[in-house]
């Protein structure tokens, strides 16, 4: 990943998985996110999901969510993306996470949810 104090840039390869479709997750982005950000430790909100087509025709669920890490730290804002191989043999995770008043900053939402949307697998 790419680290700038609070601001990050993370992709994860998962190639240890048979038959995985983004469905695997959940039947839409919107339950996808929710399950995925109900096993976390820390309190989370949901605050976007979609399921977009990038790339070579690759389905993918991204979403928005922010990380209440209690009253010693600022809350942190993150856009994860997810996209499965054709084959079904791996999936693929990007997440740009920063402090959420990061976010608020001018310019800086746009080029952090730039490089949310940019991902795609090729």
């Amino acid at each position: 990943g790419l680290s700038n104090e609070e601001t990050n840039v993370s992709v994860i390869v998962n190639n240890d998985v048979s038959g995985f479709t983004l469905r695997t997750l959940g039947d839409d982005a919107e339950s996808a996110a929710r399950s995925l950000l109900s096993k976390r430790k820390r309190p989370t909100e949901l605050v976007a999901a979609c399921e977009e087509v990038r790339g070579a025709n690759t389905p993918v669920y991204q979403f928005e969510y922010t990380v209440d890490r209690g009253e010693r730290y600022e809350r942190l804002r993150a856009i994860s993306v997810v996209a499965g191989s054709s084959a079904g043999d791996s999936f693929v995770t990007l997440t740009v996470v920063s402090a959420d008043a990061d976010w608020a900053r001018e310019g800086a939402r746009d080029r952090l949810k730039r490089v949310a949307e940019s991902f795609k697998l090729i």
